[in-house]
């Protein structure tokens, strides 16, 4: 739970610190840009791997490797000269975390089964929503409390104790490496293939997915799928083989993992895209304080945290009607939020969305968590890691989606509106982004329906 906290936290919480970091360095906006995509991009990238290599060498393992790498990219981006060596951080830092992240899915079904399964796997969501939505809160609080020029470095200085306490904790009471049955050998064409595939589609959508979007980035997204579909028929043919792929067509072939998978994209691409504009909204738009940004989307966390803890109590008697449930009241919760935005023409004060927010983050608590139970329990033991991997990577790939595709209406609609002032005018961009949100949403109600309607564990 640390180690997914501590990930998660880092792909928002330096959000807030960008401008101080842009003074502090003498950097232009553009590469700064890359403290935050650059992390995104390797974490995603690297996360089906990852998944493969704890499956070969131990979960165990890989966790405290990637752990360590993780403390000393914090140390090293906190001590940062200049933009490159803060950037090149950075993106070691997001390869550390796509390599020990996968292992907390997998490691969570090789100890716990039933009840306690979803029990844990409801705590996993918890922390997921939690540490996405309070990253900016905290940024925000570090550089009120170390000021301007040190405050961005304490950004990343605050990660160094929590991965200390989680690097012991893991030496000490994860379970040691279970050597595997059989051999398993290390498929270098399919890691060849699916990280150049990986790179075309995610490198354009975080590198100007949300602003400059052209023709060049969608020519590089669509040369990614000859390469994933060269990806799977290689897989197909190395298991007749007797081979081990990196990529397992079993796992291609059970329909509720790929469902779930599918559906935790697109749902990705809606939950995640909502901290973005309303941070874009409340801070640039409403010329609120970082500390403000940051609590005007805490409710959200706080109903995330009270439901997706308990939704595992909820999944036996309702099944995936759990998450139907979820999502629309996620969704109601945002055109709440929406009809808010649209009943206020200028700045208006967070107490007016708080209600909202903690609606459509219950909501989101009572899906993330038993999605993970729906996707993951119909995966046997062996192909556990690359599960994980997977499905990890598919929510990385939605985040991007949707903050590509959300931010692309929001500034289009800012760059059109002919509002009277500029709180009016991020208040209608918003509104228009949201609304793609809610759509998103109405899409993963269609594709809650694939599942199966109870869990399925081995």
């Amino acid at each position: 739970m640390l180690g997914a906290f501590i990930s998660l936290l880092d792909t928002t919480i330096v959000n807030v610190a960008l401008p101080d970091i842009t003074k502090s360095l003498h950097a232009s906006s553009e590469s700064i840009e890359w403290v935050i995509s650059g992390y995104a991009l390797a974490f995603g990238v690297v996360l089906i791997l990852a998944g493969r290599l704890g499956d070969k060498f131990g979960r165990k393992n890989l966790y405290l490797i990637g752990i360590t790498i993780f403390l000393l990219m914090s140390i090293t981006a906190g001590f940062a000269q200049s933009e490159e060596s803060l950037i090149i951080s950075r993106v070691v830092q997001g390869l550390s975390a796509g390599l020990f992240f996968p292992q907390i899915n997998a490691s969570i079904m090789d100890i716990f089964s039933g009840r306690e399964l979803g029990k844990v796997f409801g705590i996993l969501g918890a922390v997921i929503g939690v540490a996405t939505a309070i990253g900016p809160l905290t940024g925000g609080l570090l550089i009120e409390a170390f000021g301007a020029d040190n405050g961005w470095r304490a950004v990343f200085f605050v990660n160094v104790p929590f991965v200390l306490v989680t690097f012991i904790l893991a030496a000490l009471f994860l379970p040691k490496r279970i050597a595997p049955k059989e051999r398993v050998g290390f498929d270098l064409p399919g890691v060849a293939m699916l990280t150049v595939a990986l790179l075309l589609l995610l490198y354009p959508l975080i590198a100007h997915g949300s602003s400059d979007f052209g023709w060049s980035d969608l020519i590089l997204m669509l040369l990614s799928l000859p390469l994933f579909i060269g990806l799977y028929f290689w897989s197909v043919r190395q298991e007749k083989r007797g081979n081990k792929p990196l990529i397992s067509p079993v796992l291609l072939k059970n329909q509720a993992f790929v469902s779930g998978m599918l559906l935790s994209m697109v749902y990705f691409a809606a939950f995640t895209s909502i901290f973005f504009v309303l941070s874009l909204t409340w801070q640039t738009g409403f010329g609120r304080s970082a500390i403000i940004s940051g609590l005007a989307v805490s409710p959200f966390a706080v109903g995330s945290i009270l439901l997706a803890s308990n939704s595992y109590r909820f999944i036996p008697k309702l099944g995936r009607r759990l998450l139907s449930l979820g999502i629309i009241l996620v969704m109601i919760g945002l055109g709440s939020t929406a009809l808010v935005f649209r009943l206020h023409d200028g700045a208006f004060s967070p107490w007016l969305t708080v209600i909202p927010l903690f609606i459509a983050g219950a909501g989101s608590g009572m899906v993330i968590s038993p999605l993970n139970n729906f996707t993951l329990s119909t995966v046997t033991g062996p192909e556990r890691g690359g599960a994980s991997g997977m499905f990890n990577t598919a929510q990385r790939i939605g985040s991007s989606f949707g903050i590509a595709i959300i931010g692309s209406v929001f500034f289009h609609t800012l760059g059109s509106t002919h509002a009277t002032s500029q709180a009016a005018a991020f208040s209608h961009s918003l509104q228009m982004g949201m609304y793609v949100n809610l759509a998103l949403l109405a899409v993963c109600l269609l594709l809650v329906l694939r599942l199966p309607k109870e869990i399925k564990s081995h």
